[in-house]
C-alpha cells in the first residue's frame, strides 16, 4: 500500500511523463514548473528535473526501479489488447502508462517493446502471439 506521499510523487511523475503541466508544491507559490528530461539514453527509469518559473525551486522527479516480479504472460497480453483498443494500458504493478515501441521486423510481423518508465520493467513481444494462430 502506497503512502499519500508516494501517491503524490507517482502522480507528479505521470504528469511529467505525459508532458502535462506540473505545478510548484512550495507553500504559497503554485507557479508553473519547467520540466526537463535528464534520462540517460539507455535509461530504463525516467529522471526529470522541474524548476519553478516563479520561485525557482528545483524538484527531482524520478521513478523507482523494480524488476521483481516481472510481468507475466497474462499481464503482457492484457496490456497489448488494451493498446489495440486505442486505450492507454498501465503497468499492473504501479499504474504507470506503458509505452509501446514498434520494432523493425524483416518478416513483416508486428514486434513491440513494452516499457514502464517508472519501475523499469520491459519486454519484447510479437503480435499476434503464437497461441492466437492455432
Amino acid at each position: 500500500m502506497k503512502s499519500e506521499r508516494e501517491r503524490e510523487a507517482h502522480s507528479r511523475f505521470v504528469q511529467a511523463l505525459q508532458h502535462e503541466h506540473v505545478i510548484c508544491t512550495k507553500a504559497g507559490c503554485g507557479g508553473p514548473m519547467q520540466v526537463t528530461d535528464h534520462t540517460p539514453h539507455n535509461g530504463k527509469v525516467k529522471k526529470y528535473e522541474a524548476e519553478c518559473e516563479q520561485c525557482h525551486a528545483v524538484e527531482q522527479i524520478t521513478g523507482k526501479e523494480e524488476h521483481a516480479p516481472p510481468w507475466d504472460i497474462a499481464s503482457i497480453t492484457m496490456m497489448a489488447e488494451i493498446h489495440l483498443l486505442h486505450e492507454q494500458p498501465t503497468c499492473p504493478y504501479d499504474d504507470t502508462p506503458i509505452t509501446f515501441i514498434s520494432l523493425p521486423n524483416p518478416r513483416r510481423k508486428a514486434r513491440y517493446r513494452l516499457l514502464c518508465y517508472y519501475c523499469g520493467r520491459h519486454t519484447e513481444m510479437n503480435w499476434p502471439p503464437p497461441e492466437a494462430k492455432r
